[in-house]
């Protein structure tokens, strides 16, 4: 039954409130500007887009939006201490666009790969012919729902440690991927890995009912303070979308550096489209999670408002 106090929003109605958040503004330091050539910001302002085949979907050429224009949302005062790169895809049409080091550059993958892990020991247990008993279940949704990090390291060492990681790799035909050995939280994934990790995971969700349980039970009902970034722009926007999210972040003494993600899909209110979207980064620790939580929200709203636009 839809909920009266969230009436169902049209998507042109949508479209409109997304591209109406879309001021230039500065807030808590943290400021939208262009980057022009020669500026030492994060990725180029120029993404990359292409167009390819999902698993149980169509590509149609009429439906591909516009090239979006994603601006920089960094510290101005030290731009070149802020690494970004996103990855979007739509599920429905094939369409997707990323930033120009969305297939090249890697980060930290932290809690982000906790969705595989939980994935990966489902689909174990199932080609085993086991079933998934309430300790296993426990854990899994420990891991997913709090990012319980002892959880994620007892279901990975019982997958085999860092074969985990490369089952990973393999079975989602990541290209960009490497394992830190005996680390998974240091994982090193692509934006565009990370939508294809996403990907696969949603998939197996189509067959194995488990992991249909781990998507649409846990990872759509994720801690509120878990689901910081893209969710936080959908509840704003979009508050029937019911995001399946699953986040990583960490701040490093030896680095000296914030690792921080956001990896969600969604379908929005009105549309027939699947979108996967990661954003990844990585800045110094002195400007805390909120200006990384930030970074997602500013680079989520503006591709929203540009791809939903078309």
């Amino acid at each position: 039954m839809e909920d009266p106090t969230h009436p169902r929003l049209s998507r042109r109605r949508l479209m409109g409130l997304v591209a109406g958040g879309l001021t230039a503004t500065a807030v808590g330091g943290v400021g939208i500007f262009e980057q022009r050539r020669g500026d030492a910001a994060g990725p180029s302002a120029a993404p990359s887009s292409t167009a390819e085949p999902v698993a149980g979907t169509s590509t149609k050429a009429s439906a591909v939006p516009k090239q979006p224009a994603v601006h920089p949302v960094v510290n101005p005062a030290t731009q070149s201490d802020t690494w970004y790169a996103w990855q979007w895809v739509n599920l429905t049409t094939g369409a997707a666009y990323g930033s120009a080091n969305a297939r090249t550059e890697t980060n930290n993958t932290e809690s982000m790969v906790k969705a595989w892990l939980g994935a990966d020991y489902i689909a174990g247990l199932e080609s085993a012919g086991e079933s998934l008993g309430a300790a296993d279940k426990a854990l899994i949704t420990k891991m997913i729902r709090s990012s319980d990090d002892a959880a994620a390291q007892t279901l990975w060492q019982r997958r085999g440690g860092d074969a985990a990681i490369e089952r990973l790799i393999a079975d989602c035909g990541l290209t960009n991927t490497s394992v830190t050995p005996d680390w998974w939280s240091k994982t090193q994934i692509t934006a565009y890995d990370a939508t294809k990790m996403l990907r696969t995971i949603l998939n197996r969700s189509q067959t194995s009912p488990w992991t249909a349980w781990l998507v649409d039970d846990l990872m759509r009902s994720v801690d509120p303070g878990d689901a910081f970034g893209i969710a936080q722009v959908l509840a704003e926007l979009d508050p029937q979308a019911k995001p399946a999210v699953k986040n990583g972040w960490t701040a490093h003494g030896a680095t000296g550096l914030w690792n921080l993600n956001c990896l969600a899909e969604w379908t929005p209110t009105g549309s027939s489209d699947r979108i996967v979207l990661s954003v990844l980064t990585r800045y110094p620790v002195a400007y805390g999670q909120s200006y990384g939580e930030k970074l997602c929200r500013d680079v989520t709203r503006q591709l929203c408002g540009t791809l939903f636009a078309a």
